[in-house]
C-alpha cells in the first residue's frame, strides 16, 4: 500500500519542477511507540526510492517517552535525519491534565540522545492545553530555547471532536484560549525564538477537510502565522516611533516589498491603529524592492 502512494505520488510530480531534495515524513502519532514490525516495514518500504535517489531523506514524528538508543539507531540505518517530538508542553502539571504526563527530564534525556546521534532535531509546542497559561506557556518556550533544537512548530490548542479535551469541553472544565490571547501568546515566543537563531518552520494547524470537519472550538484562524507576523511588524513599528525625540505628524516607513502585507495588517489595522497610538495625520509604506529591513524614512 504504502509503495504504491509513494510510487503514485512521484510518478505525479512535474520533472521540471522537482524540489533539489525530497523528504518522506511520517506524521501524525509516536512512529517510535507503534509496534516494531510497523516501523520496520514503513520503513524498508522506503528504501528503494532512497537508494535510487528520488527521495533524500526520512523524518519522524514521535515523543520522548519513545525515544532510546535502540530505536534511534533503528532510525539512523535507516536514514531518517530528522526527528520531532511533541513534547507540547515541559510544564509537568499542563501534560498531566492533558493526559500526557512526562517529566522534564525525559525530555531532557531524549533530546540529549537524538543530538548526540547526529540527527536534526524538532520540537513541538501546544499552548493553551489545560492548566496552561501564558507564564508557563513562555517558561516551556525558554526550556525549549535552552535545549538546542533545530526548529519548532508551535500548534494552537483547538478543541476537537471525540478527544479528551472534547469531553473537558463539554462538561464545562476546559475553556479554550481566545484567538487574541493565542496571537499574543505566540508572539511573544517566535520573537524569542527568532533571537535565539532558532527557526520556528510552522505556526497554527493547516486548514485541511478533517480538522474542518472535528474542529468545535478554540484559537483556530487559516492564517495564524500571517496574524502573528503582522503582529510582530505592528510592534518594530511602534518601537522606531517612540524611539524618536519629536513625533511628527507623518510617518513613512520602507518596508521590504514580499513583506507589505504584514505590515499593513489584516485589512490593515496596522496603519490605523499606529495612527490611533500617535495621533498621526498620516502613516504610509514605500515598498523596497531590494531591501530585507524595516526603515523609518520621515
Amino acid at each position: 500500500m504504502l509503495k504504491e502512494i509513494l510510487r503514485t505520488h512521484l510518478e505525479d510530480l512535474d520533472p521540471h519542477c522537482l524540489p533539489d531534495r525530497r523528504e518522506l515524513a511520517f506524521f501524525g502519532g509516536s512512529f517510535t511507540g507503534i509496534p516494531l514490525e510497523r516501523q520496520e516495514y514503513l520503513l524498508s518500504a522506503v528504501q528503494p526510492w532512497i537508494l535510487s535517489g528520488e527521495v533524500q531523506s526520512i523524518r519522524v514524528s514521535t515523543h520522548a517517552l519513545f525515544i532510546d538508543d535502540s530505536r534511534l539507531s533503528r532510525l539512523k540505518s535507516n536514514h531518517v535525519e530528522t526527528v520531532e517530538l511533541g513534547i507540547q508542553s515541559t510544564d509537568e502539571k499542563v501534560l498531566k491534565l492533558a493526559g500526557r504526563e512526562c517529566p522534564f527530564k525525559v525530555i531532557q534525556f531524549a533530546v540529549n540522545r537524538i543530538h548526540a546521534m547526529g540527527f536534526r532535531l524538532g520540537l513541538q509546542l501546544m499552548p493553551g492545553l489545560p492548566g496552561d497559561d501564558e507564564q508557563k506557556f513562555q517558561k516551556s518556550v525558554e526550556d525549549v530555547i535552552n535545549l538546542g533544537p533545530d526548529f519548532v512548530r508551535i500548534y494552537p490548542t483547538l478543541v476537537i471532536k471525540n478527544t479528551g479535551l472534547f469531553d473537558m469541553y463539554q462538561q464545562g472544565i476546559y475553556t479554550p484560549w481566545s484567538l487574541e490571547r493565542m496571537i499574543e501568546a505566540v508572539k511573544e515566543a517566535v520573537v524569542k525564538f527568532e533571537k535565539s537563531g532558532i527557526k520556528v518552520i510552522r505556526v497554527g494547524l493547516h486548514p485541511d477537510p478533517s480538522l474542518m470537519e472535528n474542529y468545535v472550538a478554540g484559537p483556530f484562524h487559516p492564517s495564524f502565522r500571517y496574524l502573528v507576523d503582522s503582529r510582530i511588524a505592528r510592534e518594530r513599528m511602534i518601537k522606531m516611533i517612540k524611539a524618536l525625540k519629536q513625533v511628527p505628524l507623518s510617518v513613512t516607513f520602507r518596508v521590504p516589498a514580499r513583506r507589505v502585507s504584514l505590515y499593513l495588517g489584516h485589512k490593515k489595522e496596522n496603519l490605523s491603529i499606529i495612527k490611533n497610538i500617535f495621533g498621526l495625520d498620516s502613516i504610509s509604506l514605500q515598498q523596497d524592492a531590494t531591501g530585507e529591513h524595516l526603515e523609518l524614512v520621515a
